[in-house]
């Protein structure tokens, strides 16, 4: 078992031909059989020359597709058989690899079956569902770098509930980001692939995804046609309009025409035409809401017929809401913000507050999941049922029930949801029912000397702050005295900050609850808070069911109450954990008190020693100590600063327990002789910070980080030769280290420069160089 991955060892019953009865069917997978008592799908390999090492490379590849319009896969069994082959009239003996992939089994046929079948009366809601799955299930194929070649009805097959789900797309087709790899085998099928897949000897894997694309193009008009080929978008219409159902009939009218829209941009014969799969699911997502509702029983084609009655602005307040909640039919727009409407009725009371909390924030702002949750938290939206249950978790609830009924649209990695938009028709619905709680200052404009004139609420109790404006700030929101939330979006690079207006802040609005603040301004606010600045922590440890630590730092002392097992049981914390005065801890056995691995709700921490303490270990012991500081498997931020250890924990350099879904890692002013640490244990690694490390090379295993995205290296004087880097490294910035390793970087032929050539985005910076280094945009937050 590697990373999940089943290694199924098949019986040779299962495709023996002394037991053929035990093969099922041979449509869209090669073969479907009985392993173990559960009906599987098998997939034999023809590809027998692919070495183990690229199978199973592929292999991880098909791990990662994890989603509910592809099929599931579930394991493979890989044997290697000697053979008697003739050749040249003479006998060999041959090793045959025989490679079998086993997936779901779906029983309901695929999607040729489903399209010629006519003895049933097409319905709509089925077809569109059907339609939005493929994409969806295509979409994430592509984001996993993997592109079909091969997408044809027969390849989709359809479970009980006629849920799409995408079969047979193969193995040699799974790529690393940026590779260069050309496709000159062809494949596919007659009427489903794209003209330049013949008419051209090689295509190159960024243009493939568009060959997905013409062949989902035809698809989605042999779904609404029952033929292949081009369709004029008026007569698919007008074919449907007179088989849908009349209570619905405008609605389902308009999702035939977007559908039959796309599927004719996507058959463009341009290449260039054609849209992606982002841009597809995206029209289709506004015309999927009220399809949504109905499934759900949310409203009903006689609700929606009767919305006029129950929006009407005199209806009883027969469910407790406010009056700003009560709308004349007049000001909704049609019958999607009907539906929308309706649904958001039907919502608990407290995710009613979550989502009208949601209306603070500009139109398709990218907002990030865990500082939403957070803000529900802080403002009390949140409720739990029993003493035991974490709010975090009901929040995750919430946030879950909301993008089911697609109120918020996810962005999702590998393994959850990271950042959520909100629907633009739901924030067209908000604005007309939060009343006067929420405001939204949009300043954008502010900087270019274009001073906003609107006027704030008086009464407001949630502001919005698009961008920093110390006099905005000062003589339009420091007076409002019912204000419980300041979120200050943006402060621009050339904006400085002033502290008075940060005091005047901290000073006027004395519940302050939390302060997430840029970096250059939380000295500012801490010593502005007189309840922060007389404020002492000894024995914090007992406060089991604690959250944040102030301004999220623990600094370990010499001092009873200050010990780093003060943090063994605050497996509560989330969000950022800062841990200062690490030559305070005088080894593994100490270190482990701080039970860093339990802490799963931590996102980002930071691991610090003091440069230049007295109090500093040996460099055996700071490496026990390191080694004792193991995070949790989940987190996703890591920096290490002022590190002098003899040695790389086990954690890091190998893959034993540490944060295996490592995004961001920093290694800031490292003292080791010799080559940097292989970071074999963060296969997902996205950025690479090293920053003033001693090393003379960098880690030798830099070509195996396939996830890698940014790397930056800065004042390492010693290293004088790059290794080879991954193909997927798409920003690389080397300043301020040895003058000639820096030139080399630049000068072609030099062997450094060479392995910097499939690099897109290079920064070079020599010593000589005058160099603006921008501060980060980072939201300045204030909950009251």
């Amino acid at each position: 078992m590697r990373g999940g991955l089943a290694a199924i060892t098949l019986s040779g019953r299962l495709l023996s031909g002394d037991h053929r009865d035990e093969i099922i069917s041979s449509s869209g997978l090669d073969l479907q059989g009985k392993l173990v008592s559960t009906t599987v799908a098998v997939k034999r390999l023809t590809n027998t020359l692919m070495d183990e090492k690229e199978f199973h490379q592929e292999v991880e590849c098909l791990m990662m597709v994890k989603h509910k319009n592809i099929v599931r896969f579930l394991g493979y069994c890989a044997n290697r058989q000697g053979s008697m082959e003739r050749r040249h009239e003479k006998f060999i003996m041959a090793d045959v690899h025989q490679r079998l992939l086993c997936f779901e089994y779906l029983p309901n046929g695929n999607l040729y079956e489903y399209i010629s079948d006519t003895s049933h009366r097409p319905k709509w809601t089925d077809h569109f569902q059907i339609i939005t799955g493929i994409c969806q299930g295509l979409h994430h194929l592509h984001q996993h770098n993997i592109v079909h070649l091969d997408l044809k009805p027969a390849n989709i097959l359809l479970d009980a509930n006629l849920v799409p789900k995408i079969a047979d797309f193969g193995l040699s087709r799974c790529f690393k980001e940026m590779q260069s790899r050309v496709f000159t085998g062809k494949g596919g099928t007659i009427g489903y692939t794209a003209p330049e897949f013949f008419d051209s000897t090689e295509i190159r894997y960024r243009h493939s995804y568009r060959l997905d694309i013409y062949s989902l193009g035809v698809i989605i008009i042999e779904i609404l046609t029952g033929k292949k080929g081009y369709h004029d978008v008026d007569k698919v219409v007008e074919s449907w309009s007179k088989m849908l159902d009349i209570s619905q009939s405008d609605v389902q009218v308009e999702q035939v025409r977007v559908c039959a829209e796309i599927g004719l941009k996507c058959t463009d014969f341009n290449p260039a035409n054609r849209p992606d799969t982002k841009h597809i699911i995206s029209r289709l997502d506004e015309r999927e809401i009220v399809d949504i509702c109905i499934k759900t029983s949310m409203i009903t084609s006689q609700k929606v017929k009767n919305a006029s009655n129950e929006l009407h602005k005199d209806t009883p307040n027969a469910s407790g809401e406010t009056s700003s909640e009560r709308l004349n039919p007049g000001m909704l727009k049609n019958d999607i913000m009907h539906a929308i409407w309706l649904s958001y009725k039907q919502l608990n009371p407290d995710i009613k507050r979550c989502v009208k909390y949601c209306n603070i924030f500009p139109k398709r702002s990218k907002l990030n999941k865990d500082e939403l949750v957070h803000l529900w938290i802080t403002q009390g939206f949140i409720k739990t049922s029993c003493v035991t249950e974490d709010m975090e978790d009901v929040a995750e609830g919430y946030v879950q029930e909301l993008v089911s009924c697609s109120f918020l649209q996810p962005e999702e990695d590998d393994y959850s949801i990271k950042y959520i938009t909100i629907l633009d028709l739901l924030h067209d619905l908000l604005d007309k029912i939060v009343g006067r709680d929420y405001f939204r200052i949009e300043n954008a404009r502010s900087q270019r000397g274009i001073v906003w004139k609107g006027d704030v609420p008086r009464d407001v109790r949630h502001l919005f702050v698009q961008n920093y404006d110390g006099e905005l700030i000062t003589k339009k929101i420091l007076a409002l005295e019912n204000l419980r939330t300041l979120i200050i979006y943006v402060v621009e690079k050339d904006t400085p900050v002033e502290e008075k207006v940060i005091e005047s802040i901290c000073n006027s609005l004395p519940q302050l609850r939390d302060t997430p603040v840029e970096e250059k301004v939380i000295e500012s606010i801490c010593n502005s808070l007189p309840q922060l600045r007389s404020v002492k922590c000894p024995n914090i440890g007992r406060l089991i069911s604690l959250q944040a630590l102030p301004c999220n730092t623990f600094t370990v002392r010499n001092v009873q109450g200050y010990e780093i097992k003060q943090l063994r049981d605050l497996n509560k914390l989330c969000g950022n954990l800062v841990i200062n005065g690490l030559e305070n801890v005088k080894g593994k056995e100490e270190a482990l008190e701080s039970n860093l691995a339990a802490k799963k709700r931590l996102k980002e921490l930071t691991i610090r020693w003091t440069d230049g303490s007295a109090r500093r270990c040996s460099p055996e012991v700071e490496a026990e100590v390191l080694a004792g500081l193991c995070p949790h498997a989940d987190l996703e931020t890591l920096k290490i600063e002022f590190y002098k250890g003899s040695r790389y924990p086990d954690w890091m350099v190998y893959k034993r327990n540490g944060p295996k879904d490592l995004q961001n890692l920093t290694l800031y002013r490292w003292s080791q002789l010799g080559p940097g640490p292989e970071l074999e244990a963060f296969p997902h690694l996205r950025t690479l910070t090293l920053v003033d490390c001693s090393w003379d090379t960098l880690p030798g295993n830099m070509e195996h980080l396939t996830s890698l995205k940014d790397l930056t290296i800065s004042t390492c004087w010693n290293i004088r030769l790059l290794s080879t880097l991954p193909r997927s490294l798409e920003y690389f910035y080397v300043g301020y280290c040895n003058d000639e390793f820096i030139k080399s970087c630049g000068t072609v032929g030099h062997p450094n420069c060479q392995k910097l050539e499939h690099v897109h985005r290079k920064e070079i910076i020599r010593m000589a160089c005058k160099t603006v280094v921008p501060i980060a945009i980072v939201p300045l937050f204030f909950y009251l």
